[in-house]
């Protein structure tokens, strides 16, 4: 009598899709790299890159374009994220305005360097991959705005948050339930001050127009490579959590 080790079988399979996913992802990435967006990132170009047919990528992704774009948002979102605490993690321990500003210098010089992911990350392109994927919206602030958390809750027990940190009265009352969700999705284990998670939102957006002008080159006629724009923003984000800047910050080279 012959037996079929389905639970092997199975995990097999399940491991030869997986890999089949994430070479098709590499693929995309490496079309993206040298087209400069998502244009050109067909299941038909990834399918030609792998030496596959059409219909045997969509096996691996039923949703066709979209669901492919959705991996490679995921996949590209997780490793900059491990850059960023690579970065992060090289700063003294006890040095908080060394660290959030290796963190956010890592997104700025990356973006820099991989405009075409930029824009599928949280540029124009991002369109691609929002509509009817909130999961994906998400994946900033969960992935990316969690590799500050840890920065964060060495802040609040070494500083007097008295001194920096606004009073929940002091938060827009039309933002407070926004800026709770925000929070949420970027520390959902620990208990966020509103007035945290509103420094938060606010350091962003002041953050998001430098990058998306350095990303794109928009002013470099003025600005050049946006470097010292940069660090005057950095001065006036840190000081809103109650912070200079530090001059014990260690560089960490930009990999390709």
């Amino acid at each position: 009598m012959t037996t079929t080790n389905t639970t092997a079988d199975n995990s097999v399979l399940s491991g030869r899709h997986a890999e089949a996913r994430r070479q098709a992802v590499k693929a995309a990435r490496e079309i993206m790299v040298h087209s400069g967006g998502t244009r050109s990132v067909t299941i038909a170009a990834v399918a030609k890159a792998l030496k596959f047919t059409s219909p045997a990528l969509y096996r691996y992704f039923p949703g066709g374009r979209v669901d492919l774009l959705r991996a490679v948002h995921h996949s590209v979102t997780e490793n900059l994220a491990a850059r960023m605490v690579v970065a992060r993690d090289r700063q003294p321990a006890d040095d908080v305005s060394a660290q959030l500003y290796a963190l956010t210098h890592t997104v700025f010089s990356w973006s820099i360097a991989h405009p075409g992911e930029f824009s599928l990350l949280m540029g124009p392109d991002f369109h691609e991959v929002r509509e009817g994927a909130e999961q994906t919206d998400r994946d900033i602030a969960g992935i990316i705005g969690g590799a500050y958390v840890p920065a964060f809750v060495t802040h609040l027990r070494q500083s007097d948050p008295a001194s920096w940190l606004p009073r929940d009265v002091d938060v827009p009352a039309d933002l407070r339930a926004q800026v709770v969700e925000h929070s949420r999705t970027i520390a959902p284990d620990i208990e966020v001050p509103l007035g945290l998670g509103y420094l938060w939102i606010v350091a962003w957006r002041s953050f998001f127009g430098v990058l998306c002008m350095a990303a794109f080159g928009h002013l470099s006629f003025a600005y050049g490579d946006f470097q010292e724009l940069f660090d005057d923003m950095m001065v006036q984000v840190l000081g809103l959590f109650g912070l200079e800047r530090s001059d014990r910050v260690v560089p960490v080279t930009e990999a390709a």
